[in-house]
């Protein structure tokens, strides 16, 4: 016998792994199927087997969730593991005839680590092993004076590269049929519950293996303030109460008859400052699960919001929604991936604690679907760009430690009319660049660096200059300022 340490967080539990003797003769040693059998009884091959799947991102929730029922039913059980799976298509029941091991035979547990938190944070999961589970007891058998429950076996299969295995499967033979899908039912609603992405911020990424997975990964939670959001005055305080305040008075509201879903659309020119309200938010929600969607995931929605709905409290948050607005006419035999999140809006229940941030460039190509399907968005917001009062205090914001003159800012505020928050903090570098280069590297102060009106005068020059009118357009600046 050997010990394989399953780490979830900072706990850290022994299972006992059965293997066969290396020592001994492999003619000898018993295989897969006479482990089985002798664990389940002669009649082994004829039992049912109870299958359940998940998406390749829940391995490490669905181990997480076999580790807990292990541990709350007590039973003593063995994992076994299995040599030569690999590239191999093949379910419990093909197990218990010598045909179906062909090629596999009893060896060492092949283990993977999935990430399980921000950071460095893993959890050890298994990628292909069967648990030998003995008679478990349920919750209510203290005084049982029949005969106890049969045993059972757990076969988890993780997803594979470039192999047949596209899903998470779990699959439980039991004698008793019941006891199987009573297993299966209670292991599913612990994926949820010890669920490592409940609070957390999570993103949906590239494709890792093949069209049908991908990845989630784990980002840390914006710290930010709110004097770091720089919108015109009154715009935070209604979004923070369409989100925060929802998320606060949740009881109450479903207290009284009220629904908590909702949908809040952002939409602005590019640059003035939706991305930075968006982490504002994430950073006002600590508990709350955030999962992001980007342009390279877009078509994981439905994943995205059956993760939230079943680890609500959750925020939503689709960037660039735009980019997913299409024609219906011209998807006749498909729905367009913009009214596919539509429906999934609409398909939550009231009492559902889950919102929907949307954020656009484009408003004009959501508008017609937005108003086919009215109710999904109940709070649209423009984010414009920063008037003069906006710009004096972006400066003041980008400034950082800098011994910034602002003594003509008057004159600059003005030279910067119709610019974007990314073009203010991309000038103030600029300049900063400048007085670098003015000063020798002795004389560099350590803080404190000056920039003076000279050197800003200088970073917008070369900024309005007529070789930089892409890098304006890029930065969300007129092509046209005033030099």
């Amino acid at each position: 016998m050997s010990s394989l340490p399953m780490s979830s967080g900072s706990q850290v539990a022994t299972i006992t792994v059965g293997k066969a003797n290396a020592d001994a003769d492999p003619d000898a040693a018993p295989g897969l199927t006479e482990v089985l059998t002798a664990h389940l009884g002669p009649e082994a091959a004829l039992i049912p087997v109870t299958t359940v799947t998940w998406a390749p991102y829940e391995h490490v929730n669905v181990q997480g969730a076999v580790d807990r029922w292990l541990a709350r039913n007590g039973a003593p059980f063995r994992l076994v593991g299995i040599a030569g799976f690999r590239h191999r298509s093949f379910g419990l029941s093909d197990l218990f005839h010598h045909s179906g091991t062909q090629g596999m035979a009893v060896g060492g547990v092949s283990v993977t680590d999935q990430p399980s938190g921000p950071g460095e944070q893993t959890r050890t999961c298994v990628q292909a092993g069967l648990y030998l589970v003995d008679g478990v007891d349920g919750p209510d058998d203290g005084d049982r004076t029949e005969d106890p429950r049969p045993p059972l076996v757990l076969l988890l299969r993780g997803t594979e590269q470039r192999g047949p295995q596209p899903d998470v499967s779990l699959e439980i033979a039991c004698s008793d049929r019941a006891l199987a899908r009573e297993a299966a039912a209670e292991i599913r609603r612990l994926a949820v519950e010890v669920s490592v992405y409940r609070g957390h911020v999570i993103e949906f990424g590239a494709e890792m293996f093949g069209p049908h997975q991908s990845v989630l990964s784990f980002h840390e939670r914006p710290v930010m303030t709110r004097e770091e959001l720089i919108l015109p005055p009154g715009m935070l305080e209604g979004i923070e109460a369409q989100i925060l305040g929802v998320n606060r008075h949740r009881a109450a509201l479903l207290a009284h008859g009220q629904h908590l879903k909702r949908g809040v659309l952002l939409f602005g020119p590019p640059g003035t400052g939706k991305t930075h309200t968006v982490r504002y938010l994430m950073s006002r929600l600590p508990e709350t699960t955030v999962i992001v969607l980007t342009a390279n995931a877009l078509r994981l929605i439905g994943q995205a919001c059956e993760i939230a709905r079943a680890l609500q409290p959750a925020l939503v948050v689709v960037e660039d929604v735009d980019l997913i607005a299409q024609d219906r006419s011209n998807h006749m035999n498909a729905t367009p991936l913009l009214f596919q999140l539509l429906n999934e809006m609409d398909g939550l229940d009231g009492d559902a604690d889950v919102t929907f941030l949307l954020t656009t460039n484009r408003v004009d190509v959501l508008e017609p679907a937005l108003a086919m399907r009215p109710g999904r968005v109940d709070h649209a917001v423009e984010v414009p760009l920063p008037d003069a009062t906006g710009r004096a205090r972006l400066l003041d914001l980008y400034r950082g430690g800098l011994d910034l003159d602002l003594s003509d800012a008057d004159t600059l505020i003005e030279r910067t009319a119709g610019v974007t928050a990314s073009f203010i903090k991309e000038l103030i570098r600029r300049a900063t660049l400048i007085s670098l280069e003015n000063q020798n590297h002795a004389e560099i102060p350590a803080t404190g660096l000056r920039v003076s009106a000279n050197h800003l005068d200088a970073a917008l020059d070369v900024l309005t200059g007529s070789r930089h009118a892409l890098t304006r357009r890029l930065l969300g600046a007129p092509e046209a300022m005033t030099d």
